[in-house]
């Protein structure tokens, strides 16, 4: 194991996701600090501009939900909507304590998905993971994005779920 390795390996979470997606964005060659990238200070409130367009995120993320028929589908999406939106508002803030939070809210409302709709979601998990780490061949989008190379395979959730 080499130098970054054991480095990160002290800061990544014991959580097996974690761990995982941690695995994933090594070979995707996306960085993480050894401290966060700012103080617990934020710097002030967003702008008016950055206000509105909260208001139209919250407006089309509760048409979205109004669409989905399963009660128990709407209220776990409703759900995450509500923390993705307060994880948008604590970035605009760059209020760390928020940010963290808020990825942590959305991480236990995530989490509790397949347990509400009745799956495993660590065969899922698993499934996409390994789908995801044969990205390696893939290009970069110019933001980072790790891309699925031309003959990347989709994980097959289906078959995983099939096995139950």
């Amino acid at each position: 194991m080499n130098a970054s390795n054991n480095d990160r390996d002290a800061t990544v979470s014991p959580y097996p996701y974690a761990r995982a997606v941690a695995d994933f964005m090594e070979m995707a060659g996306q960085e993480r600090p050894k401290k966060p990238i700012f103080g617990l200070d934020p710097s002030g409130a967003p702008s008016p501009g950055d206000l509105g367009t909260l208001k139209g995120l919250r407006q089309a993320m509760t048409q979205v939900v109004a669409r989905v028929k399963a009660p128990t589908l709407r209220l776990r999406l409703a759900l995450v909507f509500e923390e993705v939106w307060e994880l948008a508002d604590a970035s605009l803030k760059e209020d760390l304590p928020m940010i963290a939070r808020n990825a942590a809210d959305i991480l236990y409302v995530t989490h509790g998905i397949p347990h509400s709709l009745g799956y495993d979601g660590d065969a899922v998990f698993d499934c996409v993971h390994k789908a995801n780490m044969t990205k390696r061949m893939g290009k970069v989008r110019s933001d980072g994005k790790q891309l699925a190379p031309v003959d990347f395979r989709p994980p097959d959730v289906r078959a995983v779920l099939a096995k139950g």
